[in-house]
Formats: C-alpha cells, sequence, structure tokens
C-alpha cells in the first residue's frame, strides 16, 4: 500500500503564537530575542522584519539597524511548549503514528486513513481548518509518499508566500516535483555541501540527480549516496512517534543567570541529591549521567558520562562534577540546568562481587532516607548541595 506522508509547518511558531495572544503584534515587524544577554541574537523574525533584512540567528544589534521599527519580545518557552503540546493533541486525533519535530513541525503517516477520514487531500485541509478553528493558527501542509518529499512541499508553499495553503506532491511523482527546485530546499544539507555543489556547477536538483551515484560517492564519500536519494525524493525513513527511554530528570532554574561555579556546583549536587532518592525508591540504579547547560542567551549544551550503575549521590559525586565542567563550555551566565539519570536498570538484590558497594555508603544513605522520609527532604543534606549566594 503506497504511504501517505503530510507535513504540517507552522511558520515562525514562537511569533505566530505570540500574535494569538497579542493580536497587536500582527502585521509589525517583530523579533524574538533576550535583550540582556551578552550578545543577543534574533531567535525568531516575523515576515515583515525578514522584510527589512532581519533573520533568525543574526545579532540583534544589527537587526534594530535594519529595523528601527522592530518589536523585540523575550522568549515565552512555557507559552511556547502549551502551545505546541495543544498542537500535537489535535493532530494525534487523526492518526496515532505521528512524529514531532520542532516547534510547529510535525509529520503524520495517514497511510491506510482513506476509510475513516476520506482522502488525504481533504484530511490535510481539515486538517489546517482546525488548526485554525481550534488554536488561532495558520498552518501550511504538504503531502507525499515520503517524509522529505512532504517536507519539501510545505516548504514550496511557504517560499512561494503561501503561509497556509497545501501541496499534494501524487504517488510517483516525487522526482519531477523536486528537479526544478533549488538544491536548497533539500533538507540536512549542510552548508558546506551545498557550497562544494555549487563549485561543481550544481545548483538545482535535476542536475544533482543526474550525476552518477559513484561520482557523488568519489567527491562525498558515503554522504554521495544520501544526496543522490534525496534528489530523486527517495526516502526509506518511517514516521516515528516519539519515545522517551526511562529516565529521572530534574530541573532547576535561575530566577538571575549566573555564572558562579560554586553556586552551579552546588546547584547539580542538590540535583544529584533529588535524583538519585527517586532511583532508590523506585529500586533502581542509573549507568549514565546527562549534564545540560541552557545560557542566558538560550543556546545550550549537553555534556554526558557512563558507569558502574549506582543508586547515590555519594558514588556519583564526583562523575557529577566533571560532567558539569565539560558542560559548562562557555564562560556565559547561565539560565537553567538539567540532570537526566539514563540507562536505568532494576537494582539486583546481590551486587557483583567485583562491583560490590561500599557498606558505609550503604548504611549513612539508608539512615539519610529513614530521616527524610520522617522529616522531609531537606532535613538533611550534603554541605556540598547548599545552596550559596552568587557573586
Amino acid at each position: 500500500m503506497p504511504s501517505n506522508i503530510i507535513h504540517i509547518d507552522i511558520t515562525n511558531f514562537p511569533i505566530a503564537v505570540e500574535r494569538v495572544v497579542e493580536p497587536r503584534l500582527r502585521s509589525r515587524p517583530v523579533a524574538v530575542a533576550v535583550e540582556t544577554a551578552t550578545q543577543p541574537l534574533v531567535l525568531a523574525a516575523s515576515e515583515e522584519a525578514q522584510q527589512h533584512g532581519v533573520y533568525r540567528g543574526q545579532s540583534l544589534y544589527k537587526a534594530l539597524k535594519y529595523c528601527r521599527d522592530l518589536f523585540v519580545l523575550p522568549p515565552h518557552e512555557n507559552l511556547y511548549w502549551r502551545a505546541s503540546y495543544a498542537l500535537m493533541q489535535l493532530l494525534s486525533e487523526f492518526t496515532p503514528v505521528l512524529e514531532p519535530l520542532r516547534f510547529g513541525h510535525a509529520y503524520l503517516d495517514m497511510t491506510g486513513t482513506r476509510t475513516l477520514f476520506g482522502e488525504v487531500r481533504d484530511t490535510a485541509a481539515k486538517l489546517q481548518r482546525e488548526i485554525q478553528t481550534r488554536l488561532s493558527l495558520g498552518a501550511a501542509a504538504g503531502i507525499a509518499g515520503n517524509k522529505l518529499v512532504s517536507k519539501v512541499a510545505s516548504d514550496f508553499v511557504t517560499y512561494n508566500g503561501e503561509r497556509f495553503g497545501l501541496y499534494d506532491v501524487k504517488w510517483g511523482d516525487e522526482e519531477n516535483f523536486l528537479a526544478p527546485l533549488r538544491i536548497s530546499f533539500l533538507p540536512g544539507i549542510s552548508a558546506k555541501v551545498r557550497s562544494e555543489l555549487y563549485d561543481l556547477n550544481v545548483q538545482i536538483n535535476r542536475e544533482l540527480a543526474a550525476i552518477p551515484v559513484e561520482h557523488l560517492q568519489m567527491v562525498f564519500g558515503r554522504l554521495g549516496v544520501l544526496l543522490h536519494q534525496r534528489a530523486k525524493g527517495i526516502d526509506p525513513r518511517p514516521v516515528q512517534p516519539a519515545k522517551r527511554a526511562p529516565e529521572i530528570v530534574e530541573i532547576e532554574q535561575f530566577d538571575e543567570p549566573c555564572n558562579d561555579y560554586d553556586v552551579l556546583q552546588a546547584m547539580l549536587f542538590g540535583l544529584l541529591s533529588q535524583s538519585t532518592r527517586r532511583l532508590r525508591d523506585k529500586r533502581l540504579r542509573t549507568g549514565r549521567l546527562v549534564v545540560q547547560i541552557q545560557y542566558s542567551d538560550y543556546k545550550e549544551n549537553m555534556a554526558q558520562q557512563r558507569f558502574t550503575p549506582a543508586d547515590t549521590d555519594m558514588e556519583l559525586v564526583h562523575t557529577a562534577r566533571h560532567t558539569l565542567k565539560r558542560a559548562l563550555s562557555r564562560r556565559v551566565r547561565v539560565r537553567k540546568m538539567t540532570l537526566r539519570l539514563c540507562d536505568l536498570t532494576v537494582d539486583p538484590k546481590q551486587l557483583s562481587l567485583f562491583q560490590e558497594q561500599d557498606p558505609k555508603i550503604k548504611k549513612i544513605t539508608m539512615a539519610m532516607d529513614t530521616i527524610r522520609n520522617k522529616y522531609g527532604e531537606k532535613a538533611i543534606q550534603f554541605g556540598r548541595a547548599l545552596p550559596t549566594t552568587a557573586k
């Protein structure tokens, strides 16, 4: 049975959501940025702002020079998450095979749903109406037999100025649809690769598809096969619903961004104490620790470390400290820290002879858990986890 994939695209999702909350922002040049950051960057720009030369990733100072009437909004992450969740709930009413992407983007596998919803094109149109009616958001839609071409189809709609339009690529017509488009339409191709293709005088997909795959492999290695497939509209990837492996997550956010290492380390140890307590309550052990840092300019960095399964903060404190140092890659204030304990396993009744836990650690941990169960989580804490005053 031929596949039927819909790609939903809500262009400039943060700004679209902001305009639902504040209608006076409509038709105005708007950008989302953290003005208080050391080097503020544009995180999203409306079409009106883009017409003045403002674009995502641009320095905010430069954007304000290009567009003096630019209205700058701080990012409201919680608002965007709520709007994204509402969107995914709506889309899930049409198919259980739903793959969320970044804010405002998703793939829907509609294969075999004709008896329920009718023709796929009619379903896509209904989806657009429901998104507009229930969420007050406009969405473009692309339909094709695979993820790649459906994504390009929705991009083609927005490129032509139809932010709420729909394009249907018939089964078997994928290569013909892609042929006249520039190679920049193909997703997942880096600027470096595009530059190399331009140097070879390859600018549109028809030219790329005409090159024998062996020649592309000589120039680009294994990437050459992928380039050849994409130019011809071949994409075997299935739509994959989001699946989260079991993990324990603790998140802390500063009221004011901070770059005091002692404060950051104390925060991490506090998160570690809480997360390992949850591990023991569930009789689990963790084999991988992940520290994720979000800076004041909303850029993020992550570091992780694998180790012999453990369930106490005393066993993991040195690993956590080392991982934090690797995650702190920039001299920029931190606004949020996330600790994840992954690769969870059931705590065995008897540990391996070669992985025996220090009995002193076990006794101390059990005593602390007993006190916390009776008097509360903060009744007893390690000194390293106590908050200190930021410099």
